[in-house]
């Protein structure tokens, strides 16, 4: 029994594992909403034994409580210091669940408490479940805990890689996130591996002695989104039961008039259609996190857990999910949703904000003034360094709060990425820092290079 679940927004997975004849399972580094594996066991007559997590996690709310409220045992690394109930497995410690036999590794690196399950079953391959040691064709960063603490991790992580690296070529790799995460650099898109493979083609993996390893990881971490510490603190301590929130049922509709009031006490709006149409008009002061899988990524990035939270969309559906991806995130203060959606906001005559909409050739003519436009590149450095336009200033979008103040306010201001997403991300988020002339660069860098005839590198 073997089931892979991927949450496409955090490019996290977790993991279904149990045993056919006894009908009993545990689930690997379950998410916050926990139903999608009750269902599933509910679905194949399966009791869930165990809540297992690799470590503790910093990019997402973990679901082991969740299943441990259902009566499941929570199992973690040794030292994990959960303050909960939990049992810490020993290096070498195994657990037999009908036929299926779990090996615990401990593997620091990733963190001190870090853990792999190798699970053996009867007629199967090995599998080893890697958490966020070992990636597809990466490995996880050391440096989630601190400066003082990353030196002596780089050098965990090879010695735990290294143990790794020892076991048979045919082991399969199942690893707790694939492309997308900023868990570790260069991640693969490919949902497993083998440890044949990865001893072949990872390139960290190719530097034998510690020294160059942990220089080659030390050269290429990730960015650090700011809610990462929140996370591990949440899952440290335990995170409130689902039960106890109120978005984590059916969301609330607010008539308009009531969102304003919210929103003139404090609340935020976040307002989840797509770009031409905020543009257009929108609740002033509003974020825009287009729906779709990255909401809750994007909102982890740049939404303050403290601040009360209402969502604006074209359909109930796509805020019940959005509020569901939040949660994931752990910013549980989802008010309910804005009855109505922006049409209802325009009937009652309530404060409204625009973002001009410019192409790839008005951004040139722009740029091209005697008075060029401010322009202001969101994306990563890495994005930024293969390519920009002349004279742009790059503020990665989930910077751009704590960065406005190096911007100039007297100048109108362009905001540009890849593709146009970020951008008007960023472009609400300088409207709520108090920028006036803001403009969003529709097709972003895509659009440019195509414009210039410039090949992507």
């Amino acid at each position: 029994m073997f089931q892979r679940f991927f949450d496409e927004g955090l490019a996290q997975a977790s993991f279904l594992v149990g045993c056919d004849r006894t009908r009993q399972a545990v689930v690997i580094d379950p998410r916050r909403d926990a139903g999608i594996y009750t269902a599933a066991a509910s679905q194949q007559g399966v009791t869930i034994l165990a809540a297992i997590e690799t470590h503790v996690h910093a990019d997402f709310v973990s679901g082991a409580r969740e299943l441990a409220a259902l009566g499941a045992r929570v199992i973690t690394g040794p030292g994990s210091g959960a303050a909960f109930a939990h049992h810490e497995v020993r290096d070498g410690e195994r657990l037999a669940i009908g036929d299926v036999t779990l090996s615990f590794l401990h593997t620091p690196g990733h963190t001190p408490e870090h853990i792999c399950i190798l699970a053996e079953i009867p007629g199967q391959a090995v599998r080893l479940f890697s958490g966020d040691l070992l990636f597809v064709g990466a490995v996880g960063r050391p440096d989630l805990l601190g400066h003082e603490q990353t030196a002596q991790l780089a050098r965990d992580l090879f010695a735990s890689l290294q143990r790794l690296m020892a076991l048979d070529d045919a082991v399969e790799v199942h690893p707790g996130h694939g492309a997308g995460s900023l868990c570790g650099a260069g991640i693969g898109k490919d949902p497993w591996s083998t440890i044949g493979r990865e001893r072949r083609q990872n390139a960290l993996l190719l530097h034998t002695e510690r020294t160059p390893f942990v220089e080659a990881v030390l050269a290429d971490i990730p960015p650090t989104p700011p809610y990462f510490a929140r996370m591990k603190r949440v899952n440290a301590e335990g995170p409130p039961l689902l039960a106890s929130i109120r978005a984590a049922g059916r969301l609330p509709q607010i008539q308009a008039a009531a969102a304003a009031a919210l929103v003139a006490d404090g609340a935020l709006v976040i307002d989840l259609r797509q770009a031409p149409e905020f543009g257009a008009g929108h609740p002033a002061g509003a974020v825009n996190i287009g729906y779709g899988a990255k909401v809750g990524y994007w909102a982890g990035w740049v939404v303050p857990p403290d601040v009360p939270v209402l969502l604006l969309a074209d359909a109930a559906g796509e805020a019940e999910e959005a509020a569901r991806q939040l949660l994931r995130v752990g910013l549980d203060r989802i008010e309910g949703m804005v009855a109505g959606g922006y049409h209802a906001w325009i009937a009652a005559g309530l404060p409204i904000a625009i973002v001009e909409q410019v192409s790839a050739a008005e951004l040139r003519d722009a740029v091209n003034r005697s008075e060029p436009m401010q322009l202001v590149d969101v994306r990563s450095p890495r994005e930024w360094v293969a390519g920009h336009v002349e004279g742009s200033i790059n503020i990665p979008v989930g910077e751009i709060a704590a960065r406005a103040g190096e911007l100039r306010r007297d100048r109108a201001t362009a905001v540009m990425c890849e593709g146009g997403y970020r951008s008007i991300l960023a472009a609400s988020l300088l409207e709520q820092e108090g920028f006036t002339h803001i403009a969003n660069v529709t097709g972003g860098m895509t659009a440019y290079r195509e414009l210039e005839g410039i090949s992507s590198r």
